[in-house]
């Protein structure tokens, strides 16, 4: 019953937010698998309901939603008057730091449950797949993997990931956000930047193809695409070496979005960073990074960029 409470709330944090029409489908089947999944989803919504407060705000993922959370919390302890404010108060606290406490340490607790393999924070880890072929997963990364008669799918949910496939007639396909990538026997990587794929190839040839615009690219090695909802985009050359050098702990960039640069350090904190100011987050950088040491990382961006680090308590950096 823990279990169903913990997914409930995680449920209402991430409906509550913005989810994506696959989130929605995903919740639509867990609330009907079973009375006791509505149940708890009702009970929170009627404790969260009771007490008045703006519940939109505390799944998000985004630093303005996140400042919402802290105004939300304050508001609780204002707005009632002494003699109903107790319990009423009580109950929404109790909800809002449990979404507080999935958003800081857990805020893929969902997602998880559909991954066979889960890496934590600051984690690397080296997975061999039932077929033979190996994979890396960065930290804070997930993937899910099934077989059948005709095709090795793989599934990367979020991260970043090094397939070191095992030759073979069955092809091995990578499916991320709205794309595939598919190989019969080859090494190459594929991460997942919220709804941008990229995809370096180190030896052999795959083809990489997009489910909504319906289009393909080919690589060779030393080879790189990208794409999103919007398609495909151009195939570039790259210095792989550098491209995969998260797997020995650095992260080396050029000309690279301010945001993807910060979400990928982000994956070593133990905790959150937050990034407010939509123009700091475009803005472009470079540089060779050790991804392992959150903080040295972090100093040495402030000093090129310049921007202001606020760290409220040990877990939790935003960035403005």
């Amino acid at each position: 019953m823990k279990r169903i409470n913990q997914e409930a709330i995680a449920w209402f944090t991430r409906m509550n937010g913005e989810p994506s029409p696959a989130d929605r489908r995903n919740f639509e089947n867990w609330h009907q698998a079973s009375p006791a999944h509505a149940s708890a989803y009702q009970e929170v919504v009627t404790t969260w309901s009771s007490a008045d407060m703006p519940g939109a705000e505390v799944a998000a993922e985004e630093a303005d939603q996140l400042n919402q959370y802290l105004l939300a919390v304050q508001a609780v302890r204002v707005r009632r008057n002494r003699r109903n404010v107790l319990a009423g108060t009580a109950a929404s606290l109790f909800v809002l730091f449990a979404g507080f406490h999935i958003w800081l340490d857990h805020p893929h607790f969902l997602q998880d449950l559909s991954a066979d393999y889960v890496t934590a924070r600051a984690e690397r880890r080296t997975i061999l797949l039932s077929d033979g072929s190996q994979v890396t997963l960065d930290a804070d990364s997930a993937l899910a993997f099934k077989t059948s008669d005709g095709l090795r799918h793989a599934q990367l949910l979020r991260g970043m990931a090094y397939f070191d496939v095992k030759s073979s007639s069955t092809p091995f396909e990578v499916e991320a956000a709205d794309g595939k990538t598919r190989v019969t026997g080859t090494a190459f990587s594929v991460e997942v930047h919220e709804q941008d794929v990229v995809v370096n190839l180190e030896r052999g040839a795959v083809t990489v193809s997009s489910a909504s615009q319906d289009q393909q690219a080919h690589l060779t090695p030393g080879q790189s695409v990208n794409y999103n909802k919007n398609g495909v985009g151009s195939v570039q050359s790259v210095l792989i070496d550098d491209a995969l050098a998260w797997r020995e702990g650095r992260l080396i960039f050029d000309n690279f979005r301010l945001q993807d640069v910060i979400e990928q350090i982000g994956r070593y904190h133990n905790g959150r960073i937050v990034m407010i100011g939509s123009s700091l987050a475009e803005y472009r950088v470079s540089g060779n990074l050790p991804i392992d040491d959150t903080k040295a990382a972090l100093a040495s961006l402030q000093a090129t960029v310049g921007f202001k680090i606020y760290e409220l308590g040990s877990r939790l950096m935003v960035i403005r």
